[in-house]
């Protein structure tokens, strides 16, 4: 059965597109962070649908500790097709008031790791696809979040770039999603409230995403581009 990495995958968006491979036949190399008890979580409900997973926590705050992860899955899946870049970290903080370690964190997780991973696969597996989970913010100046932003944009690029080095051998697409969860301390309501922003003055669902992955998955000619899932709201 084919193998797909998760970064990030024990916890929100991550999650969701982890369980959603498993649930079509994928076995699951689970990365995270420092959310041990969420990752277990995630794992069993995995291994309950029937597939295999393999947890490999990682903390991409440090750049260097992803130079081994693609090598440590490899070694214990065989038939790797698919690297998903999920693991993020967002901010709220204006420019001048984010602090050296805030970015340098933030650059590390959000762009510099993504690119070892993405090279690290291409070297070692130069199969498959690559989908990198972006923000519908990539095509709009919004002030606050400063450093998350460039970090996405830097990934956007990235995904590009990627796509006509390596498109003979394998895709790379991304996924930008918009209003789909509310932020990790956001409150009840803030779905609701934020919603007023979108065109289609409702918020999506990670339902909408996983509905974006599979078509990535089904569409052998889709390369180097980016699937806004965002009800609109990057055209505002």
């Amino acid at each position: 059965m084919p193998t797909a990495i998760v970064t990030g995958g024990a916890v929100r968006i991550g999650r969701a597109l982890a369980l959603h491979l498993a649930r079509g036949g994928w076995d699951i190399a689970l990365h995270y962070s420092r959310s041990e008890e969420s990752a277990q979580s995630a794992i069993a409900e995995i291994i309950a649908l029937g597939r295999q997973c393999k947890g490999f926590q990682c903390d991409f705050a440090d750049p260097d500790s992803a130079e081994t992860l693609i090598e440590r899955v490899s070694d214990s899946f065989a038939d790797i097709q698919l690297l998903i870049n999920s693991a993020s970290i967002f901010l709220n903080q204006s420019i001048e008031n984010t602090a050296s370690e805030i970015l340098q964190d933030t650059l590390s997780i959000n762009l510099a790791v993504p690119f070892i991973l993405m090279r690290d696969y291409k070297h070692k597996i130069g199969q498959g696809m690559i989908v990198n989970i972006l923000d519908q913010r990539i095509q709009r100046n919004i002030p606050g979040f400063s450093a998350y932003s460039v970090s996405k944009v830097g990934l956007a690029h990235l995904t590009e770039l990627a796509a006509l080095e390596w498109g003979s051998s394998m895709r790379v697409n991304a996924i930008a999603p918009g209003l789909i969860l509310p932020p990790a301390n956001g409150s009840a309501d803030y779905l609701q409230r934020a919603s007023e922003e979108v065109p289609m003055k409702t918020h999506g669902d990670v339902s909408d995403i996983t509905r974006g992955l599979q078509y990535l998955l089904d569409s052998p000619f889709v390369n180097g581009e980016t699937l806004f899932i965002d009800g609109g709201e990057s055209k505002v």
